[in-house]
């Protein structure tokens, strides 16, 4: 399943849309700071509702159940063990709070989001993909995405 697009529909891209934005709305509402500083307006917003997005092209790809779940945090996305992280980075961001999932790696743009692979947390945790970018004190693993499971 090496580089599989998901194209999402008009429907799924307004209710993943939503879904983000009320993740965006609760955060702000309970006084969350940013992981990072927003590089331009609003991108906090664009990341809630290109997560959620995302997670709604994995599951769809896999045939499973998407909640669009809010507030919960270390909780699987996808059923109980999958993690789904989206970036357009060439790396798959793994916490070093992962523990017993799988953490799967998206990319894209609506409406189409691509699929490039998963890897056990534990897997992950390799003292040469540690990176504490920005050196923010908050250390996670980088595996380039040539080194996952497709």
């Amino acid at each position: 399943m090496d580089n599989y697009k998901i194209r999402l529909t008009k429907q799924e891209m307004l209710i993943g849309s939503i879904t983000g934005m009320v993740r965006h709305i609760e955060s702000l509402e309970s006084g969350r700071k940013l992981r990072f500083p927003e590089q331009y307006p609003n991108q906090s917003l664009l990341n809630h509702q290109l997560g959620s997005l995302s997670e709604m092209a994995y599951a769809k790809m896999v045939n499973a159940y998407y909640s669009h779940s809010v507030n919960t945090f270390h909780v699987a996305d996808i059923g109980d063990n999958i993690e789904v992280r989206y970036s357009n980075m060439d790396k798959l961001k793994v916490r070093v709070t992962d523990k017993d999932v799988y953490v799967v790696s998206m990319s894209g743009t609506l409406p189409e989001f691509t699929y490039n692979g998963y890897i056990w947390c534990e897997d992950a945790k390799k003292s040469e993909w540690s990176k504490d970018y920005n050196n923010q004190g908050k250390p996670a693993y980088f595996v380039p995405l040539t080194e996952l499971i497709t």
